[in-house]
């Protein structure tokens, strides 16, 4: 459950040693467990909500610059989408929970990009062009980053 919770805050824990789900556990410890996963699920999906709403605001504060940070904000919300993305695919994770945390996480990515369109469809053809360059559902499609799996070994570098 810690790993969970972890998840849920928006850490990017190991997942080697997380065990399968798996229907001889019995019904209602699954459906514990599944409800547990959701949670966790949904708390980090809300976290990137978040982020991405708070990253927009760049901006309000750059639009002189606004085409150039869209690009960034938008490459950004991508990459916080792969622990996400990853999650839907965890084989520990029995089928029909996967396919429902990846119909949640499909139906809020799209519905991201459509509020993004519609919000530029007056700007001007460079912003709408960014937009659409910069789609965030190509990453509900690319595979996962892998997941970190441990403290990094070898020689730590210090840049100055």
């Amino acid at each position: 459950m810690s790993w969970l919770a972890a998840f849920g805050r928006g850490e990017d824990l190991p997942t080697g040693h997380l065990p399968p789900i798996r229907a001889d556990l019995g019904p209602q410890m699954v459906e514990r467990l599944a409800r547990h996963v959701a949670d966790a699920f949904h708390d980090r999906l809300r976290r990137w909500q978040d982020s991405f709403t708070r990253d927009q605001q760049l901006l309000l504060a750059r639009p002189d610059r606004a085409v150039t940070v869209l690009a960034v904000v938008l490459a950004d919300a991508r990459k916080r989408l792969g622990p996400l993305v990853a999650f839907t695919v965890h084989p520990g994770l029995p089928a029909e929970l996967r396919t429902s945390l990846a119909d949640a996480l499909r139906e809020t990515i799209s519905s991201a990009q459509r509020s993004l369109e519609d919000s530029v469809r007056e700007a001007p053809v460079p912003l709408r062009n960014a937009v659409r360059q910069n789609s965030l559902e190509p990453a509900l499609t690319r595979p996962a980053p892998p997941a970190p799996t441990g403290p990094a070994r070898g020689r730590r570098v210090i840049l100055d």
